[in-house]
């Protein structure tokens, strides 16, 4: 949403300024204001800072994307950001502290004498410029988003919601949404399955549709989110539901009973200023997901520059031992749905399923050509794949793409399959570590599970540990046929 964007881009550009007004409020307060007298110091120039100041604003605005605070904080309080900005706050003036004292510490190490660590001028300096910074980050972000909320309050940039269930918690759910229009949401109607209610008024809201219609409406009244306020559904109706809205970026979140808040099954969350719980959330923190998108560009990169030559040889050798070309693309479903092209070098003959139609490799595939089982056996096959990557297509860990054909019938066989989709999907994933190439339906139900933990325990930590093991198997020739 533009409004979003504008937001995004105000917050960065007015972060910018608010690092540099620290620096320089601190070199005031310290040496020009007579403040601390024993810091007075006339001589001092500010243009002597303008270099720390870029060098302190790069790393400042760098921490700030890593640690989140450029995730939509509309939807969470004041005081849930003013805890993250202390936060990272705290870590950015440890990392100084550590920078800053690296010449007394090789001093230390060397003599043993604990004085050198703390002299009288460093760490007062250090407490003003982090209370400056605490103090200017916050007000920045604080201005902002009070001005956003008046906007969103006067209906500007809204969110679109229904809520799924024409009945008295939606009723009451409506009530209590219209509370806080400084959230900047807006109920477009309801949906029910109840085909006598379609298209008539529900205690002052429109029932706009069945759940097979949501699709259309979603697409018409370009939603952003539901909202099921049924909290009888059963674990069935909730899946028809999801079927008919995975494809769509949607914010699905549902009121929860009260054995789900005593059992922890979903993280409830205060949203609208009520109890909800988010279906198919994220679970990887903002400042993760920097971090492994920035994993997935550097290893790209890195891994298709210096090994260049051997990728060229293995063209070469593709060429050489069977008919047509080395590199072969695919529609695959990406995340939410999305189709895009994969690339993958060849291991089938030229129209390998011209006769057959789509299937699953099985084991000594007589479509795989000779020297095309060494390339899938090593994975050199999955080589082409950084350049999706690069492309924000793929990411390295995640689970398998797979064919829209394929993806139909899964939805259909597999309970919760719309759930992986959710993913981005990835060269390698804790399904191909644990288990082999899908050769039917069987295999890819057990590598759902697979894929399906990895998205309730996405973490850093987790990728690096599947990258390792997928190392291993290539080295070992596990799972290949």
């Amino acid at each position: 949403m533009a409004l979003r964007l504008v937001e995004k881009t105000t917050t960065f550009v007015f972060d910018v300024i608010a690092v540099n007004v620290a620096l320089f409020a601190t070199v005031w307060l310290r040496y020009k204001s007579n403040i601390f007298p024993a810091s007075y110091d006339q001589t001092i120039q500010y243009a002597s800072y303008i270099t720390p100041a870029i060098v302190m604003t790069s790393a400042w605005i760098l921490l700030f994307f890593f640690t989140g605070l450029y995730r939509d904080w509309y939807k969470e309080s004041r005081i849930d950001e003013f805890f993250v900005v202390a936060r990272t706050v705290i870590i950015g003036m440890f990392f100084l502290l550590v920078i800053t004292s690296a010449p007394q510490i090789v001093e230390f190490a060397q003599t043993g004498n604990p004085r050198i660590l703390f002299t009288p001028t460093k760490f007062p300096l250090l407490l003003t410029y982090g209370g400056c910074m605490l103090f200017f980050a916050t007000t920045n972000r604080f201005t902002i988003h009070t001005i956003l909320a008046f906007l969103f309050a006067k209906g500007i940039a809204e969110n679109r919601v229904l809520i799924i269930g024409a009945n008295d918690s939606g009723a009451s759910l409506i009530n209590e949404l219209s509370k806080y229009p400084h959230q900047g949401y807006k109920i477009s109607g309801y949906i029910d399955n109840n085909e006598s209610l379609k298209n008539k008024d529900f205690q002052g809201t429109r029932v706009l549709g069945t759940y097979s219609d949501i699709p259309d409406i979603v697409k018409k009244e370009k939603i952003h989110g539901l909202i099921i306020a049924h909290v009888s559904a059963s674990a069935d109706e909730i899946l028809k539901i999801l079927e008919h809205c995975g494809d769509h970026r949607l914010v699905i979140y549902m009121v929860p009973t009260l054995m789900d808040v005593i059992t922890g099954h979903l993280k409830t969350h205060q949203i609208f200023g009520v109890p909800l719980m988010v279906l198919l959330q994220d679970h990887m923190p903002a400042w993760e997901a920097q971090i492994k998108r920035l994993m997935d560009i550097i290893v790209s990169i890195s891994l298709l520059t210096f090994g260049a030559p051997v990728w060229l040889l293995t063209a070469l050798l593709i060429r050489l031992t069977s008919p047509g070309p080395a590199v072969y693309s695919q529609v695959r479903v990406g995340q939410n749905g999305k189709n895009y092209t994969m690339y993958k070098f060849r291991s089938m003959y030229v129209d390998a399923e011209k006769r057959s139609g789509p299937q699953w490799a099985t084991k000594n595939d007589p479509r795989i050509t000779p020297f095309g089982r060494f390339v899938r056996k090593t994975r050199l096959d999955e080589i082409p794949q950084f350049y999706n990557v690069l492309r924000g297509e793929m990411s390295l860990v995640g689970p398998r793409p797979e064919r829209p054909v394929f993806v139909e019938k899964l939805k259909v066989e597999i309970p919760w399959y719309v759930r992986r989709i959710k993913m981005k999907p990835g060269i390698t994933g804790w399904a191909q570590v644990k288990h082999k190439y899908d050769e039917s339906i069987e295999d890819v139900k057990q590598k759902v599970l697979y894929d399906l933990y990895y998205f309730e325990n996405m973490s850093i930590l987790l990728d690096i540990k599947i990258l390792i093991r997928t190392i291993l198997v290539v080295f070992t020739g596990k799972g290949a046929n």
